[in-house]
């Protein structure tokens, strides 16, 4: 009997690690597990001795490392250059996006909220393209999108220009417990070793919080009959 099927949407290398990877170490017990990336992050840093390849080549390298310790079944990269996911882009984006969706046909997408998480731009137009196709598409059931506590984000204030603020706990439709994959997220987390200071300052950070994920919940209306 075929497993359900989940696939997880973002923008950039780490995106999975840094974000939901408990979750999607867990959906993968029982679901076949894909991800499709848009970028390969070129427009990070590289903190690693190598001049051998590029930092586009690398992030994917740190991402497929990640996603197979998470128990992703395949990755999809999109290509698409680093920082340049724009409102001309949209539609292109999404076109690709349906296509792997359609081949997989799968029951769940798991996405960040509509502002990025962090605010970050390339994480809010992979969030709209994956909200717009959830709609649309007649096989998928339900989404869950990635949100990041309150006091998750008042720690990143100074780190980006914008960082929009996170949920209180009484907004948020479902608490995932990640125990049993927390080592694990630690692991994916420090495959991106090219971002040497996000990963630190992610793993600290680890230590303050439960070891819960956070996301909203959305589901089709039932037609009226």
């Amino acid at each position: 009997m075929k497993r359900p099927s989940l696939v997880a949407i973002f923008a950039h290398p780490d995106d999975e690690a840094f974000g939901p990877a408990g979750t999607i170490a867990k959906y993968a017990q029982d679901h076949e597990i894909y991800l499709i990336c848009a970028t390969r992050g070129e427009a990070g840093e590289n903190f690693l001795d190598d001049t051998t390849r590029s930092i586009g080549e690398i992030r994917e390298q740190e991402l497929r490392a990640s996603a197979k310790l998470l128990g992703v079944k395949q990755v999809f990269l999109l290509d698409y250059e680093d920082g340049s996911l724009c409102n001309n882009k949209y539609h292109d984006i999404a076109g690709k996006v349906k296509t792997i969706l359609d081949a997989i046909r799968p029951e769940i997408l798991l996405t960040y909220e509509l502002r990025g998480v962090s605010g970050h731009l390339d994480h809010v137009a992979m969030a709209m393209i994956t909200y717009f196709l959830f709609y649309k598409l007649p096989y998928t059931k339900k989404m869950i999108s990635y949100v990041t506590m309150r006091e998750v984000t008042d720690e990143l204030r100074d780190y980006f220009i914008y960082v929009p603020h996170g949920f209180r706990r009484e907004r948020v439709d479902e608490v995932v417990d990640v125990k049993e994959f927390w080592e694990l997220k630690k692991q994916a987390i420090a495959q991106h070793t090219s971002q040497k200071l996000d990963v630190s300052r992610m793993l600290e950070s680890m230590n303050k919080f439960p070891k819960e994920e956070y996301f909203l919940v959305h589901k089709k209306p039932i037609p009226n009959l």
